[in-house]
């Protein structure tokens, strides 16, 4: 029976993961419980996460799909200012009502593939949200455009997200937009990548 029920959950697990990379899509909104369960956190810490960043005080900070929020607040510590976008204006919504206490964030609901923002990041950061978009080129030639010279863009992945991809993956995306890696963080389940234009 257990046998039957772990070869069940990889075969979920297989088929989930292929659909996802044929069909990539944004997490629904309201599954905030998923990605801030305290077993995730015990791996993805906010704190130490935002620290890996390499955030400077003076920093304007660009968070990718933020989501419900679980890295905002540790990333908007750090810098003066951070815009806080997603795709699903709930959960823009939710982050903006978490963080009602912090007055240098603006947040912006929209396609990541589409944003409009030139050359007003420092640091721009992906956690967990490359994969998910469609055509992941076209969002890193987006977040190319928004990065201030000498800006830097961190993109993080973990195994035990459906639509996880490897860190070799991340690189030949980033490549592929004249993108090179500047620093590794973590390890093959859960890692955090910091880049760069070519120089």
């Amino acid at each position: 029976m257990l046998l039957n029920l772990l070869l069940a959950f990889v075969i979920f697990q297989i088929a989930i993961r292929v659909y996802l990379r044929l069909r990539p899509q944004a997490i629904p909104f309201g599954w905030s419980w998923l990605l801030e369960n305290p077993w995730r956190r015990s791996y993805r810490d906010p704190e130490r996460v935002a620290e890996q960043c390499g955030i400077h005080a003076s920093d304007t900070v660009l968070e990718i799909g933020c989501g419900s929020g679980l890295f905002t607040r540790s990333l908007a510590t750090r810098c003066a200012k951070l815009i806080a976008q997603d795709l699903e204006p709930r959960y823009v919504a939710q982050t903006k009502a978490k963080l009602s206490d912090l007055s240098h964030i603006e947040y912006l609901t929209g396609d990541a593939r589409d944003l409009e923002l030139i050359g007003v990041a420092d640091v721009i950061v992906l956690i967990s949200v490359l994969p998910e978009i469609p055509e992941p080129l076209r969002a890193l030639e987006a977040c190319k455009r928004a990065l201030k010279p000498g800006g830097r863009i961190v993109i993080g992945e973990e195994l035990f997200e459906p639509e996880y991809v490897t860190s070799n993956q991340i690189d030949a995306w980033t490549r592929a937009v004249d993108l090179e890696v500047m620093k590794r963080e973590g390890n093959a389940w859960a890692y955090l990548n910091t880049y760069a234009l070519k120089a």
